[in-house]
């Protein structure tokens, strides 16, 4: 299963036209690195709380988490929000498989609809998956300068192509 499906989430609530930081794959690991201390610390916030799943900006109504409301979780997803509106980025998500891998992503920008578009997002995997090297050697992800961090490009159609 690509990381595409994994997320396909990342997708449904999109519209048109692009949201987020304007960059392409090979300006991710300068702009991590001028933001690292933001980005690692959205990492840790999905870590220390397993029931968060996704965070974006706007009402979080619809969004449902892995687990009930509870006022801890609300301030870590406010801190989140102040976090992805301080970075200019769209959303950020997070996923432990039942391998007990964890990945987390923050979707840096997202172009055109929710099915037909596309987007750029940096990723922390605990483990990278073996079944995305195929994307690592082609160049769609990239990993970046430090440990566990990938930047990927997505699209509704194999970038490997």
């Amino acid at each position: 299963m690509k990381l595409a499906t994994i997320f396909l989430a990342l997708f449904l609530l999109s519209g048109c036209g692009t949201e987020g930081v304007d960059m392409e794959i090979s300006d991710v690991d300068d702009w991590f690195k001028v933001n690292e201390t933001e980005i690692t610390s959205i990492v840790e916030l999905f870590k220390s709380d397993k029931c968060l799943r996704r965070v974006e900006l706007g009402s979080m109504k619809y969004i449902s988490q892995n687990c009930e409301n509870s006022s801890s979780q609300e301030t870590k997803i406010k801190e989140i929000q102040s976090k992805i509106t301080s970075l200019g980025v769209v959303l950020a998500v997070a996923h432990t498989f039942d391998d007990g891998n964890f990945v987390a992503s923050i979707l840096i920008n997202r172009r055109g609809i929710a099915v037909s578009g596309g987007g750029l997002e940096i990723s922390y995997w605990e483990k990278f998956p073996v079944y995305l090297n195929d994307e690592l050697e082609c160049g769609a992800i990239e990993a970046l300068y430090k440990e566990k961090w990938y930047a990927e490009i997505l699209s509704s159609e194999d970038p490997c192509l």
